[in-house]
């Protein structure tokens, strides 16, 4: 009893465990959020370290997304026209791009290995901002708010890369500056949202301006990783093999009494 007892006490606390687990390394360079239930690229700079290592990137990306769609707006080319043509001046240095840029190399991403995608993947986006309400600081309605905050345990007005969790240690390349949001503000479409690492801030500005980005999948990205409620499932279903095999380890013995005999267990 007192074996089980301690069994039952630790599947309840790996249970726990998963449920707070928000990151999880999948390999292949790439991280899961339990929480928001999204895949993300463990280069939190994937433009900038691309950008390094393979010559005449900026130019394979217009070549492949030659021209981004959008809700028309005055910055369309021509204006208000729902698409825009995408040029090296739209690309920054360092890994920083306007949000068009931002929004092709996701999508050019996306067409790599013959259509396969990015470590074999081809559903890459900017990371979306789930509504318009909330401006300035603790905005976690966002996948990047979610991510800062819940997460890599960010705290608000200050850097990432100077205050976060254990978590942080999972990502290469975090740049404490402002990443696109692949939404749009609904208002105004000639703008977009972001969210600052510099300092936990949420807001919108004009699609043009050079910001960095951190590009994510939907979901779970590695079918090996169980979902947290399926490793409790597993340890409870574990219990009760452990427990049927104590029982079957005992063998029943007859008990008489008066010529009437019944098997017990020990």
């Amino acid at each position: 009893m007192k074996n089980r007892g301690k069994l039952i006490l630790m599947a309840g606390m790996l249970g726990a465990n998963v449920a707070q687990a928000s990151l999880i390394s999948v390999g292949s360079g790439l991280v899961y959020d339990s929480v928001a239930n999204v895949t993300w690229s463990s280069d939190a700079n994937l433009l900038g370290t691309m950008e390094s290592s393979t010559p005449g990137l900026i130019a394979n990306i217009i070549a492949m997304v030659p021209v981004v769609t959008d809700t028309p707006n005055s910055v369309d080319t021509p204006a208000n026209s729902g698409h825009y043509d995408v040029t090296a001046a739209d690309f920054g240095a360092n890994g920083t791009a306007d949000w068009f840029g931002q929004m092709a190399f996701a999508q050019y991403l996306n067409t790599l290995n013959v259509g396969q995608g990015y470590l074999g993947h081809n559903t890459w986006i900017l990371p979306t901002t789930y509504n318009q309400t909330c401006v300035g600081n603790n905005c976690t309605n966002s996948m990047m708010g979610e991510l800062f905050y819940t997460g890599l345990g960010g705290t608000a007005t200050q850097s990432i890369t100077t205050s976060h969790n254990g978590n942080f240690n999972l990502f290469t390349n975090v740049q404490s500056n402002d990443y696109w949001s692949g939404t749009e503000y609904i208002a105004s479409p000639g703008n977009a949202w972001y969210f600052s690492t510099a300092s936990g801030a949420q807001n919108f500005g004009t699609k043009p301006g050079y910001f960095n980005s951190w590009v994510v999948l939907s979901g779970n990205a590695s079918a090996s990783v169980p979902e947290p409620a399926g490793l409790a499932l597993f340890g409870i279903g574990m219990l009760g093999m452990i427990s049927r095999r104590r029982r079957s380890a005992f063998p029943k013995i007859p008990l008489c009494f008066r010529r009437h005999c019944a098997s017990v267990e020990r």
